[in-house]
């Protein structure tokens, strides 16, 4: 047999689903000052807006209570008090209903029942309650009932409520109390906000206790308590463990401002202080403690607490409003006490003293505003600073917890903010002293435990402090920049800082080459001849394959020939020639002059104004750096292994700088490329774009990449904010393909987002959750809605006019997603993502070549993702933007099946001719027609191949200008 489900078990699972099962079970709990205040007061009101409405209706227009409420068709009554309304397993008292006839004589009467709640301020539970009060009046008579009224307030508002959006929430909610009540086991025990004014708040909190449950903890949220209890982590011991202490990022604009409930577990489990950060107080000669009290139902502020400390004297004001009209005056004498001081500063803890001043400066004349200004100016709030920075053995943050716990002993030990509500609401009843005694006492005891507080605090800042009596004082703290940190894994191999000089010598002394060369090198004799092999040692072989004498004939000034040799300069060019069967390392020796113009006295070099030299002076051909480039970007090799395989294949060995050099001077070349890719993928009907994380030295970015059909750009920005597409795609006008983030949300342009991306998504939650049944059904009919069209795009391609035959499917699934309830979080989540995007899913069912997924962008961060394996946190600024410029390069040949390595040989730096080389046709701009000649003086080049026995052949390259 079910269990009758009551008002008083509806009102008791809003707010804690244990609550409404330990009343379902008759159990009482302990008395509480506040709940039987409160009931009484609702019971009172309740009595007096009936005995309201009964004295406007002649006595045979009401009823009490009446008999045969099952059929209140023929009723003939306006008003009925204290009706019970009764269906299938559902109960409820209602306070009032008003029965109003309709026009027509067919037409049954409406009803309206009525609900008392004596508060100014509504919540969204009176509403739910008057909802069940409908609900359970509509079952009874087996027809809707869509209206209700709730009378509230000391004014006797009355709230017309519209119940019918209300009901399915209603039904879900007494669907989750029936399976309560029929599973003859108690729900999982989470302590809320609720547990204050809840009379088994002393029973819980023990078995919390007992428990070590994560719910003590007052800052942990629901999705908090899910994620951890996901992972297996369900008590405040297991999470201790959980905390890493991080290294503070640089650049950070507000460092330490999130608070780790992992560090305040720890802080729990070790009842130590930590500090996190670098908590700081404003010090001045005056320091005032601020506590204000108020009633938060009708916002009447009744007590200002002031503790003033000046030059080691504590003087305490209290400002007392026996009435509502009192409240100006004692914040106008506020005000002007404290700005009788010099160099003041308030504290006060939490924002609730800072919202009061704002409102009723509101309130005041004009004339106290710039007094109220400089008391808001000089305040600081202290809980902004605990917050983040100074984590207590205590489960919340509370005041009175931090207190207690540094052993400030309070008058009223166990009296709370609710209690104070209780002795004011008593004392506007009967004036009596004791209670206003008693509140000003609390006041005062709030404001001495802040004080208690910033001298804690104070303490912590102190830099010399090695006073025995502050030592017994203060409890345990630790720093959490002096706990070990755990190396990431990008930084495993970086040198190791040591506490001493002397151990960092010994280590030093312990590495692999140091014992080699240094230590084995004595003991044992074949090291000697090992380490004359090492790679370290090598040098380049600089026998030259051939020799090149660059000449000049004129003054590139004056173009007279009147020019004379006085200096003649000569240096080797390291390259590798290419050839159809292989490649090999070529040396070139080149001599070139310094000449000096008989007419001009102009002073100039050949090399120079040579052809390719293009004004710098490099030791390495651009083959050699197109080899190495190639194998470190696109083959994955970092620089120091392509270095070492250069040296082993080629015997030719270069430093890190000097490749680092080489890779820079490539950046330059291909920057026009680079920057002509973005201007051509802007023109294009469809883009690509996505986003990963990237970390620098010392700071996080991200890399953003630009993909069209066949052409890829990356680009690197500090943080994921999205705010500066709006002007980089300010000139594109096709189609955006995307995932879900809600960046791109905010472009004009018409998107696509990937529906690959809420496949994944819908997959990997349905594989978590296997019996959501709700969720399965949505998966299988999105996926057979997106099987026929993929069939449709497999046959006839992505062309609109065989896929617009899919779009009433499409709406009919998106509508019947809207219109379905659901009670799993899962399945309501997507709903709400459909709700959001659905219509941005299909978007390429109305264009031609537009692709469902967003694969070439994806396949384009792949790229960086790899090379990214091996180089997070290594990257500088600098380094990765040249990364980038030559994989955009990179990426859009493969895009086009581009040889890399060939495309780099062949000096390409255009995007025309890298689309040649990709068999493509390609526009030829229009203009002149250049015609390269040479001069009659100038003699063609000759080359000789060297073999070792012949000496070395000569050519001569003469430059005429």
């Amino acid at each position: 047999m079910s269990m009758t489900i009551t008002a008083h078990l509806f009102e008791a699972f809003l707010k804690c689903p244990t609550k409404c099962y330990l009343r379902s079970l008759g159990e009482t709990g302990t008395e509480n000052a506040y709940t039987d205040w409160f009931r009484i007061q609702n019971e009172s009101y309740r009595s007096e807006g009936i005995k309201r409405l009964m004295e406007g209706a002649a006595p045979d227009e009401f009823v009490v209570g009446p008999p045969g409420t099952k059929n209140l068709k023929t009723a003939k009554w306006r008003l009925a008090v204290n009706l019970v309304a009764r269906a299938h397993n559902l109960e409820s008292s209602i306070h009032a209903v008003e029965r109003v006839p309709t026009e027509g004589q067919d037409q049954p009467a409406q009803f309206i029942p009525i609900r008392f709640i004596f508060t100014n301020k509504l919540t969204p539970h009176d509403k739910l309650l008057l909802t069940f009060d409908v609900f359970a009046l509509s079952e009874m008579q087996g027809r809707e009932v869509g209206l209700g009224k709730i009378i509230h307030g000391d004014d006797q508002a009355t709230l017309n409520v519209k119940t019918s959006p209300l009901a399915s929430e209603v039904r879900k909610l007494t669907g989750k109390i029936a399976t309560l009540l029929s599973s003859h086991s108690a729900p999982d025990l989470v302590l809320n906000r609720h547990c204050a004014e809840c009379e088994f708040q002393a029973r819980c909190r023990q078995n919390a206790i007992e428990a070590d449950d994560l719910s003590l903890l007052s800052g942990m949220t629901e999705k908090e308590r899910s994620r951890h209890r996901s992972k297996g982590i369900f008590t405040v011991n297991q999470l201790s463990y959980t905390f890493r202490p991080r290294r503070t990022p640089k650049r950070a604009k507000h460092p330490a401002r999130q608070h780790y409930l992992a560090l305040q577990a720890l802080s729990i489990r070790e009842n130590t202080v930590h500090i996190h950060g670098n908590p700081q107080l404003p010090n001045s000669r005056s320091n005032v403690y601020l506590d204000i009290e108020g009633l938060p139902d009708t916002q009447f502020y009744y007590l200002i607490g002031a503790l003033v400390v000046s030059d080691g004297q504590e003087t305490f004001h209290t400002f007392w409003a026996g009435q509502e009209s009192d409240e100006p005056a004692i914040f106008t004498q506020f005000a002007e006490t404290i700005c009788q001081l010099a160099n003041f500063r308030i504290l006060h803890y939490g924002d609730y003293e800072s919202v009061a001043l704002r409102r009723i400066k509101a309130r005041l004349p004009e004339c106290h505003h710039s007094k109220i200004d400089m008391v808001l100016e000089r305040a600081t709030n202290v809980m902004s600073v605990v917050h983040p920075h100074i984590y207590f053995p205590t489960y919340s943050n509370g005041l009175k917890d931090i207190g207690r716990f540094l052993g400030y002993e309070r008058t009223h030990e166990s009296a709370a903010g609710l209690q104070a509500i209780v002795w004011r609401k008593s004392w506007e009843a009967n004036g009596d002293p004791d209670l206003k005694t008693s509140l000003v006492q609390y006041n005062q005891d709030d404001c001495l435990t802040l004080k208690h507080v910033c001298e804690f605090i104070r303490r912590l800042t102190l830099t010399d402090d090695t006073s025995p009596a502050v030592d017994r004082t203060l409890p345990k703290i630790i720093r959490t920049d002096e706990m070990i940190k755990e190396r990431p894994r990008w930084e495993l191999f970086r040198p190791k800082e040591y506490a001493l000089e002397d151990f960092k010598h010994v280590s030093k002394c312990a590495y692999f080459d140091y014992q080699r060369e240094k230590v084995f090198v004595r003991t044992h004799r074949q090291f000697r001849i090992i380490n004359k092999r090492h790679r370290r040692l090598k040098r380049t072989k600089t026998h030259p394959n051939r020799v090149i004498y660059i000449e000049c004939k004129r003054c590139p000034r004056c173009r007279k020939k009147s020019i004379e040799q006085i200096k003649q300069r000569s240096r080797l060019l390291f390259d590798l020639k290419f050839s159809r069967t292989g490649v090999k390392k070529w040396i070139t020796k080149l001599h070139s002059y310094q000449y000096k113009c008989r007419k001009c006295g102009h002073v100039f070099g050949s090399e120079a104004r040579s052809p390719g030299s293009r004004g710098r002076l490099n030791q390495y051909g651009h083959a050699l750096m197109s080899w190495c480039i190639y194998s470190h970007f696109f083959c994955g090799m970092n620089m120091s292994r392509t270095r070492i395989a250069l040296g082993d294949t080629f015997d030719i060995f270069i430093d890190n700088s000097r490749m680092m050099r080489s890779r820079r001077s490539m950046t330059a070349v291909y920057e026009g490329l680079y920057s002509s890719i973005l201007e051509s993928i802007l023109q294009e009907k469809i883009l690509h774009v996505d986003e990963t994380s990237v970390r620098l030295r010392g700071l996080n970015g991200y890399v953003w990449v630009l993909a069209g059909m066949d052409k890829v750009y990356y680009f690197y920005k500090p943080s994921r904010e999205g705010s500066f597409l709006q002007e980089m795609l300010n000139s594109f006008s096709g189609v955006l393909i995307s995932d879900f983030y809600t960046a791109y949300d905010s472009l004009t342009c018409e998107q696509q987002k990937c529906i690959v991306h809420i496949v994944r998504d819908i997959d990997d939650d349905l594989l978590k959750n296997p019996l959501d049944t709700e969720l399965k059904g949505i998966a299988q009919e999105f996926g057979t809605l997106l099987r026929t069209i993929i069939q449709t795009v497999d046959r006839y391609g992505l062309k609109s006019r065989h896929l617009r035959k899919h779009k009433p499917a499409v709406f009919r699934f998106l509508d019947s997603v809207g219109s379905w309830d659901f009670s799993s979080e899962l399945a309501t989540k997507y709903k709400k993502r459909f709700q959001k995007s659905g219509s941005k899913m299909f978007t390429f069912l109305d264009h031609d070549g537009v692709p469902w997924n967003n694969t070439n962008a994806e396949h384009a961060i792949k790229r960086f993702a790899k090379f990214r394996m091996h180089a997070d946190g290594r990257f500088t600024e600098r380094s990765l933007k040249e990364y980038l410029v030559l994989v955009s390069v990179f990426e859009t040949c493969e895009f086009n099946n581009v040889n890399v390595l060939k495309f780099l040989l062949s000096k390409e730096t255009t995007l025309e001719g890298l689309f040649k080389m990709a068999g493509r046709r390609t526009k030829t701009p229009g203009g002149p027609r250049v015609v390269v000649r040479c001069e009659e003086n100038c003699q063609p080049l000759h080359e000789f191949t060297l073999e070792q026995s012949s000496p070395p052949a000569i050519s001569r390259l003469q430059i005429p200008k």
